[in-house]
């Protein structure tokens, strides 16, 4: 059930879990989770955050929230969840004349503006200085996080060999599209295992493997003055950092569709990065295999999203696919 006025009507109820006094509910944004934007009678204004479906069980959602809690308790700027009346991080709210449920958070909202919009309006210098300011955060993601000791009963998905080529990986069979032409498929398969052999030899430990955000693109970034903020968790779990490092860029190559300053922005990133993990020129050299593995995630992901509306930019993916590869050396 994801029509708006139902999530509207869920929204209503929700937000009765919190001993809020609300002034007015107003949906931001809908896509595969859905934002409802909370103004409170004393001003200050929250984001309700409706989870589809089927994606993470009340566990893995708690363990996201531990996960955000260490980031902000570091001194980044993440969301900061609310407990309901009784405690929670979610509620588990049904839709009106309906048995069927969602998970619900409350987090305090975060102002700024997307990055990917301040790209569209900014000078190549600035451009730099923006992702420089990234790299940084990202650094400190990762230091976060090496200090960090995860909790028995911790529970997130994993972007290791597996979760990205294994049988079931994590955002689907990239190598098995239909009405793709049999010859991309194969190439798709042998892409795949030469990349399963790469995977292999990285290493997984404390400093270069471990929880990561995982969709650090440009939406997903917030400017305001000189403080960058990093929204939308859902998709974060346990993975190499030179895949963050990868994925905060992805959408700077030219077939992107937003694509464009790439060279400038790797270098901002990098030089970020460094400043704060001076000794990580490995997690630094991951970075095309993962933009490769970013391009292929993305064929699975819009391939078993029709509903998302992507599909006419999968033979895009797929030719920019075997272009990375050729340049890896991962392909005929």
């Amino acid at each position: 059930m994801n029509n708006e006025r139902a999530l509207a009507d869920l929204a209503k109820t929700a937000i009765k879990e919190w001993d809020l006094d609300v002034k007015g509910i107003n949906l931001h944004l809908q896509s595969e989770n859905t934002v409802f934007k909370v103004e409170g009678a004393y001003g200050n204004t929250y984001a309700l955050r409706i989870h589809r479906k089927g994606y993470h069980d009340l566990d893995e959602l708690n363990s996201e929230h531990i996960w955000t809690s260490c980031l902000s308790n570091s001194g980044l700027s993440v969301p900061q969840a609310l407990l309901t009346r009784n405690g929670d991080v979610y509620a588990s709210i049904a839709f009106p004349n309906s048995e069927e449920n969602r998970y619900v958070g409350l987090v305090k909202w975060l102002e700024g503006e997307n990055l990917s919009k301040i790209i569209t309006k900014i000078e190549e210098n600035e451009i730099r200085f923006l992702y420089r300011s990234l790299g940084k955060v990202i650094a400190k993601f990762h230091q976060a996080t090496i200090a960090w000791e995860v909790p028995k009963g911790f529970k997130r998905h994993s972007f290791d060999r597996g979760g990205l080529l294994g049988e079931k990986p994590f955002w689907g069979r990239f190598w098995e599209v239909e009405s793709v032409s049999n010859s991309d498929c194969d190439e798709l398969s042998l892409i795949r295992n030469n990349l399963k052999e790469v995977l292999k030899g990285l290493p997984k430990d404390k400093t270069t493997f471990g929880m990561i955000h995982a969709d650090l693109h440009s939406d997903n970034v917030l400017v305001k003055g000189d403080i960058l903020s990093v929204i939308d968790f859902d998709d974060s779990g346990f993975g190499w950092h030179g895949f963050d490092l990868a994925v905060a860029i992805w959408d700077r190559l030219d077939f992107s569709a937003n694509g464009g300053f790439f060279e400038v922005a790797h270098e901002g990133l990098l030089e970020g990065y460094l400043e704060d993990r001076p000794n990580t020129k490995a997690i630094i050299g991951t970075i095309p295999i993962f933009l490769l593995m970013r391009s292929l995630m993305l064929i699975g992901w819009i391939y078993e999203r029709p509903e998302a509306g992507y599909s006419d930019f999968l033979p895009v993916l797929i030719q920019a696919s075997k272009a990375q590869a050729k340049d890896l050396g991962l392909s005929d």
